[in-house]
């Protein structure tokens, strides 16, 4: 899921802080002016998926905290759970369900002009299910077995009603302990292009391009697989913002495989702390 999907998560938290930093006209390119901003949010990913126990429906759904204070300094909680509903009755269990890996992030962004600039830091913790005999025993797979930790930065231009900007990431997966060895992913980039247009003072249209590469998986400090990875992934979803509410729904694919199935996401956040200014 995360390698079909590299540049939804950004793409959502941006379409968050959006809402969070919108004047009471909501106007995308107006900036709040509260000291100490709190926002709750929930996304949810759902997609038809095949296996060798037949037809299922992945249900993804993925709950963040966040805290701004004096609109730069941020810090950001995201807890990913998986839902698995398998179609055909003969499989066992049909429903499953499993923690993912929680993610902790602590950001930096100030304004300069027209433009927003932002640097993050984040670390992933294995808690989800990926082992491949416990996820065929469970009939379902949580998370990646690898420790993560990444580092990104942003660049945004504010042209209201336009938004539009670039995010570039860089992540290390350490340490999964497999059966008879373990393993580590030492590098994997991923480029981000993205732009939010007001269409009015409630709906907006957001979209963006990822670019994800993967260098090959290395085990016992030998190389296990063979060859750069690479995929190209895009979203497009309209967004909902009135008050202190804002809510995405949208659609996302692997452009880079021709038979990857379409992604249906549908996100929700709320902002916690009163407006000020």
């Amino acid at each position: 899921m995360t390698k079909r999907l590299a540049g939804a998560g950004i793409l959502f938290l941006f379409v968050c802080r959006v809402g969070a930093q919108a004047a009471s006209h909501q106007r995308i390119g107006v900036e709040g002016a509260a000291n100490l901003t709190l926002m709750a949010g929930l996304s949810i990913e759902t997609i038809g998926v095949g296996s060798d126990g037949g037809a299922a429906l992945e249900i993804d759904p993925s709950f963040t905290f966040e805290a701004l204070y004096g609109q730069r300094l941020g810090v950001s909680l995201e807890v990913p759970i998986a839902l698995k509903l398998a179609l055909d009755r003969k499989t066992s269990p049909r429903v499953a369900a499993a923690v993912g890996d929680p993610s902790l992030a602590l950001s930096y962004t100030f304004r300069l002009d027209d433009w927003r600039l932002g640097a993050e830091l984040s670390y992933s913790h294995p808690l989800g299910i990926w082992n491949p005999y416990e996820a065929d025993g469970k009939n379902i797979a949580s998370g990646s077995g690898y420790r993560k930790i990444g580092v990104s930065c942003s660049s945004v231009r504010y042209m209201d009603p336009l938004i539009a900007g670039v995010a570039i990431s860089a992540d290390s997966y350490f340490d999964r302990k497999e059966r008879y060895e373990s393993g580590y992913r030492p590098l994997v980039l991923t480029a981000s292009l993205f732009a939010t247009e007001a269409l009015n003072n409630v709906v907006a249209l957001s979209g963006g391009l990822s670019q994800r590469f993967a260098w090959p998986r290395r085990s016992d400090e030998s190389p296990a697989e063979a060859g750069l990875s690479y995929s190209l992934s895009g979203k497009l979803s309209l967004v909902f913002t009135e008050g202190r509410k804002t809510m995405s729904f949208g659609v996302s694919r692997l452009l880079s495989e021709a038979s990857s199935p379409i992604v249906f996401a549908a996100g929700f956040s709320l902002r916690l702390s009163e407006k000020e200014g």
